[in-house]
């Protein structure tokens, strides 16, 4: 019990100090070229009120919060406020150019989006581990071994502990052992055993080497029996820093491309009245997820990172009230029609999206906690 309770506090530790991270890195943008803008910077602050310690240098104050569920930067006149001085004044927000206005909304996920694009080429720098299946670098790759990418949660394989980044070392079944050179060659032998069980050896995530017995069942995969996991055959290559390049940007765009892709189906399912709470999680999911990955090492933790970042810039782009993207939408619009819209609207609009911001974040956190 004690371990376990070691083990969340160090991943709730971790989950905030990635999430002060990704807020920093996230919120510099819109600091730094509102400054760079020339625009009035009243506040930067890490987490929401109550607040813990502040202190004022030039015309901005910069605050530490007591709940560091995020963070802001507030420029003056960025929301339209209905005074006098605010209006008339060149350095409030809404009368600085256009261009200027849209070049701070968009440098916090434009920041996000840099960060990510830098942990995967710093990942994919040295020693990095390929799949032999890559195009490019595949017949390169030195030592691979069959690694688990993934494992289906109650499947007979994830209750024997055979999780992702697991290393398969040796499956036998029927008095028959498994020829491991490739992925394919291993899902045939499970195919080719449906009433067997399989004894694997495999090298746990943190190193140690254990033994397990499974059988294969049906209901995981369509019209067969199977044991619920997903293998590949992966090795190491020697990078350099222009291949390390290459390789991080790849990575970086196929998961902005498979974040977008999920964002879409999570649209279409919801067109449909379909139940999409169990695709999304909020802090506690994200958390728990902090903590699976930090078992196996701080490539996966940095990772992380990466994805999370990228997600973040993705969600505050969408063009809804309360995020960037919403934001974004007025600026263009005030530029079209060549007027501000009246404070009253705008600020209606952007506190019931906020409000309806928190409620999904309440239902996303009760629904990680009962699941």
């Amino acid at each position: 019990m004690l371990q376990l309770s070691l083990m969340s506090v160090f991943s709730i530790f971790l989950f905030l100090i990635i999430l002060l991270v990704l807020v920093f890195v996230h919120e510099f943008g819109h600091f730094i070229v509102a400054k760079w803008t020339n625009m009035r910077v009243d506040e930067f602050a890490f987490g929401f009120p109550p607040k813990l310690f502040s202190k004022k240098v030039g015309e901005t104050t910069y605050t530490i919060n007591s709940l560091p569920l995020g963070g802001f930067v507030s420029i003056w006149g960025e929301n339209g406020e209905p005074n006098d001085e605010a209006i008339k004044h060149p350095r409030a927000f809404g009368n600085r150019p256009w261009w200027a206005q849209l070049a701070v909304l968009f440098a916090g996920v434009t920041m996000n989006m840099v960060l990510a694009l830098f942990i995967f080429i710093g990942i994919s720098y040295g020693t990095v581990h390929i799949s032999t299946s890559d195009e490019i670098y595949g017949s390169r790759v030195k030592n691979p071994v069959l690694v688990v990418v993934d494992s289906i949660k109650e499947s007979p394989a994830y209750k024997a502990g055979i999780v992702p980044g697991t290393i398969i070392m040796k499956v036998t079944a029927g008095g028959v052992q498994a020829n491991l050179t490739t992925a394919t060659s291993l899902v045939s032998f499970i195919g080719s055993h449906p009433n067997d069980a399989f004894n694997i050896t495999y090298k746990k995530t943190n190193g140690v080497v254990a033994d397990t017995s499974v059988a294969s069942v049906y209901g995981i995969v369509p019209d067969k029996k199977a044991i619920g996991i997903s293998v590949d055959s992966v090795g190491t290559i020697k990078t350099s820093m222009l291949e390390a390049i290459k390789i991080g940007s790849r990575q970086t765009y196929d998961m902005t491309e498979t974040t977008l892709s999920g964002l879409w189906s999570l649209v279409t399912s919801l067109g449909k009245g379909q139940n999409v709470l169990s695709s999304l999680s909020g802090p506690i999911g994200i958390a728990k997820i902090v903590g699976e990955t930090s078992s196996t090492g701080i490539s996966s933790i940095l990772t992380l990172v990466a994805v999370l970042s990228i997600n973040l810039a993705i969600f505050n782009i969408l063009p809804l009230p309360a995020l960037d993207g919403g934001r974004i939408v007025v600026v263009c619009v005030e530029t079209v029609i060549r007027r501000k819209v009246p404070h009253k609207y705008y600020s209606w609009v952007n506190v019931m999206g906020f409000l309806a911001l928190m409620i999904l974040l309440v239902i996303v956190t009760i629904h990680d906690v009962r699941g």
